[in-house]
């Protein structure tokens, strides 16, 4: 687009020069514009290309690093993406038991005994979690990165590890406050409602990660 921009000006200056000289009735005047307009094309190029300078083509070794860079960044967001779909997986169980219960599908110890469960695994993903830390053998403006992300997905899983391990103790037929289905759900929701984490949001630390390790096209 820019080719055509330029060439579509340059035929216009010209034009525009043309009939400047054809009906200025002092040549020097018409020279000193020419002077003009060539030493403010000459500012404005200068200009343009000092502030876009050409980026420095790669070396072989520093094209090999970064393709280190890029294989182990990929080996531990594949491993990191299956922690997110347990999340996942582990949050739509949760809805789903009590969507159940309120349906008045399932019984309040039923209700218990399914959210035990998934309450053990929460914890269990949550400890996994805990423990992971992103390769040292990334630099540091990627392992930054991730540290930013294990930070925001920690939170998010110790949150979501709440709000089951609370609506677990909620119905648990030992200490239920109630024998009432509709005011058991209640009490379920509200809990739901009032503990649920915010969305898990990390896509924009991902996406500087993958820009920063794209390698230009002139250097592949």
């Amino acid at each position: 687009m820019l080719p055509y921009i330029t060439a579509i000006l340059a035929i216009a200056t010209i034009i525009l020069l043309v009939l400047l000289y054809r009906h200025l009735p002092n040549r020097r005047i018409f020279w000193y514009f020419c002077f003009t307009l060539a030493f403010t094309g000459f500012l404005a190029y200068v200009f343009v290309h000092s502030s876009h300078p050409e980026p420095p083509v790669m070396s072989a070794e520093e094209k090999y690093e970064m393709q280190q860079q890029q294989h182990t960044f990929m080996i531990w967001y594949a491993d990191y993406q299956k922690d997110i779909d347990q999340l996942d997986h582990n949050w739509q169980l949760y809805h789903s038991i009590l969507e159940a219960f309120k349906e008045d599908a399932i019984s309040i110890q039923t209700a218990y005994v399914r959210l035990k469960q998934l309450e053990d695994e929460s914890r269990q993903l949550r400890d996994r979690l805990a423990q992971k830390n992103p390769p040292l053998s990334l630099n540091d403006t990627c392992y930054d990165l991730l540290i930013e992300v294990m930070q925001k997905t920690r939170a998010y899983a110790e949150a979501q590890y709440r709000t089951i391990a609370l609506s677990r103790a909620a119905c648990d037929p030992v200490h239920l406050r109630s024998d009432d289905q509709k005011e058991q759900s209640r009490s379920l929701q509200d809990i739901m409602i009032r503990e649920s984490p915010t969305g898990l949001f990390t896509a924009s630390e991902i996406s500087a990660i993958r820009n920063y390790l794209t390698i230009p096209e002139e250097d592949q």
